[in-house]
């Protein structure tokens, strides 16, 4: 989510997103101490600097050992998996109280008329008003929460402890010294409420409510001060509300005020324009009042793509399957727009399709290979071949994606271009669902699992192969017959997905975020069985906590040893396999391949693996300078496990990881 502060230079930019035609596309921008990467030709391109997050993305051609394990797969219809884009909610304020800014579809900013109500991946209208003052009004008292909401992590109750008929949320919104041309709010005002970080830690998400919204518990009324009756609140209608009266992360839309008064609210001290919020009728679940994270007013969704126009592809020779290259790659596979121009003729758009068994010869078709760029046309029989001498034009197309993508908090500050009437923006949550391109290994790991699947979820192993498709999942596990609010007792037709997100070496235990368990749910209802009912959520972590006395080497740094065998335990059961530090110490190999319940061939831990405490005492031993181990110890979850012989055993949902707090004591070797 990006808000907007200082102005910016034109080199060091982000883009806003727009959707309707090209889909949601530029977004994330660049880290201002990087480099400005440019399209040789500007006219090409609808941005100066890919938008990768900061981080120019190289993505290569597939060499010969990828394109020989292709074959196969490209003759069922499978292909590498190009590089889905990081995906960010972001946030703009308006610098320039007198000019009317839109975001439109395509990302284009200026000076024109506010837009009708519609639907909110199509653009942005600006609320021209900065929110000031964030107050709840709940059992009869006001309570300022203003630091609370600008302040992420700090979380607070926006229908405060006890939520009842008349507890209300009041957004203070600043008037401007100016008062604008067209009114301070736009026809339809967009919020997004952030939840808090983790509040769906260890919960499974019943991918049936994202699909199909449950009713919320209570009914909310957005109200205003009209100008004409200051002294009575206004009702506003609600266009849609992804948050479930508070209860989900998600958009807000609602209807901009025509005509409102500054007034005083509450605690108060100056006039400012007010939305409240007020419960009406329900009542939450026992123990279930809202907590929320922040709420952001002119949010809009991004992603870390660049947007490509009027590129000239090629000419045509008027031979069967000839085939072209796009200058820029991966391509996202739905947002080419291909045009195709006869001598002396109007250009004609043609289709893409998967393939060509459906064509005839008279089909105007053509296929696309994301990953590659690579467009392919038919032989005459199956696809038209495009006329010798026909211009073929790239007329719009989106580009980009990858891991880099993915950037932290606060990495977004700047616009791609500069925008008359707005400041900058800033990105309050991290980038999310960037992931890099297929190498050869995970070609060859996940080959297996497409071909028997055929991208359809049927058995177990499809549900945990295709949640591995959807961007920054790393790991996942499908769990049969299991029913999150029935632990222990089989279910028939319940499958409950255990996902691990891909995650910086910060986070110990990655969990995934409301946005991606969405983003699998999506992916999976597409492709399930009707009579399934299926749940995501992440997995059970297990603590392990290491107390162990050391023999060492005399003259070696004991610091230096603690700090090494901790990082070798850590590093050890790490769910995902990373490195904590570089190994400048004989730690190599720490035992993540070996068998016998260590970490499997794939990277880190397999969800559900058992841990052998023996192997831990064996991956001590292994770091320089260890002699051996006096004295060892493990506890699970802050509980002993004093049998050392025999594994932890871990559910199957769940995965272990190293503790923060490790008790090495290093000494001495002495000969007895």
């Amino acid at each position: 989510m990006l808000t907007s502060h200082q102005s910016s230079p034109q080199d060091s930019s982000v883009a806003l997103l727009g959707s309707a035609d090209s889909g949601v596309h530029s977004g994330i921008g660049r880290h201002p101490q990087l480099a400005d990467a440019r399209h040789a030709d500007a006219s090409h391109t609808h941005a100066d600097a890919p938008t990768t997050g900061g981080h120019v993305l190289v993505v290569g051609t597939p060499g010969p050992r990828v394109d020989r394990l292709t074959q196969t797969l490209r003759s069922t219809g499978h292909e590498v998996s190009h590089a889905p884009p990081g995906q960010v909610n972001q946030q703009v304020q308006q610098a320039t109280p007198d000019a009317v800014v839109a975001l439109d579809e395509h990302g284009a900013h200026g000076p024109h008329p506010s837009r009708a109500p519609g639907d909110q991946r199509a653009g942005l209208d600006l609320i021209r008003a900065s929110l000031s003052e964030v107050q709840v009004f709940d059992s009869g008292e006001f309570s300022r929460l203003t630091e609370a909401n600008n302040n992420p992590g700090a979380t607070f109750r926006p229908l405060g402890w006890l939520p009842q008929v008349g507890s209300a949320l009041y957004l203070g919104f600043t008037p401007p010294q100016q008062q604008p041309a067209g009114g301070i709010f736009p026809q339809e005002m967009n919020f997004r409420v952030f939840l808090p970080i983790g509040s769906l830690a260890g919960q499974a998400v019943r991918c049936r409510d994202l699909q199909l919204a449950p009713a919320p518990p209570v009914t909310l009324v957005w109200e205003y001060r009209p100008k004409a009756d200051p002294t009575r609140w206004r009702r506003l209608n609600v266009y849609k509300d992804d948050s479930i009266a508070f209860t989900r992360e998600g958009y807000v839309s609602v209807q901009g005020p025509a005509e409102i008064t500054a007034t005083k609210e509450g605690k108060g001290e100056d006039p400012l324009y007010w939305i409240r919020v007020r419960l009406t009728s329900g009542v939450y679940p026992a123990g279930r009042a809202p907590v929320i994270d922040f709420i952001r007013p002119n949010t809009v969704e991004a992603e870390s793509l660049s947007t490509a126009r009027d590129e000239l592809v090629g000419e045509s020779e008027g031979i069967p399957d000839q085939t072209f290259t796009l200058r820029n790659k991966p391509v996202q596979r739905d947002s080419l727009e291909l045009l195709v121009t006869e001598q002396n003729q109007q250009p004609e758009q043609w289709e893409r399709h998967d393939d060509f068994l459906s064509s005839d010869r008279d089909s105007k078709h053509f296929k696309l290979n994301p990953v590659t760029g690579e467009i392919s046309f038919g032989d005459g029989l199956r696809g038209l071949i495009p006329p010798a001498g026909s211009e073929i034009m790239a007329r719009l197309y989106r580009y980009g994606g990858g891991k880099a993508g993915n950037v932290p908090s606060g990495a977004i500050n700047a616009l791609m271009t500069p925008v008359f009437g707005v400041d900058g923006v800033k990105n309050e949550r991290p980038s999310t669902g960037g992931r890099d391109e297929q190498d050869v290994e995970e070609l060859k790991q996940q080959a297996p699992g497409s071909l028997r699947s055929q991208n359809r979820a049927v058995s177990v192993d499809d549900y945990a192969a295709i949640a591995k498709q959807v961007g920054e999942v790393a790991k996942a596990r499908a769990l049969p017959l299991a029913h999150p609010d029935h632990p222990g007792v089989e279910v028939p037709g319940a499958i409950t997905v255990v996902v691990v997100p891909d995650a910086d070496i910060a986070d110990p235990k990655p969990e995934p975020s409301a946005d991606l368990l969405g983003r699998i749910c999506r992916y999976l209802d597409e492709r399930r069985l009707l009579t399934t009912e299926f749940f995501v959520r992440g997995p059970n972590y297990q603590s392990i906590k290491v107390e162990a006395r050391i023999a060492a080497q005399p003259y070696a740094a004991f610091d230096d040893v603690e700090r090494r065998v901790i990082a070798a335990i850590n590093e050890y059961l790490d769910p995902l396999g990373r490195k904590l530090i570089k190994q400048n110490a004989n730690v190599a190999d720490l035992g993540q391949s070996t068998a016998n319940g260590g970490a499997q061939k794939e990277r880190g831990w397999k969800i559900g693996d058992n841990l052998f405490p023996t192997n831990l005492i064996g991956v001590i031993q292994r770091v320089q300078d260890v002699i051996f181990v006096r004295s060892f110890s493990l506890t699970v979850n802050g509980k002993l496990h004093d049998r050392l012989n025999e594994a932890v055993e871990v559910p199957p949902d769940g995965l272990v990881y190293g503790a923060s707090d490790h008790e090495i004591t290093v000494e001495p070797f002495t000969e007895q």
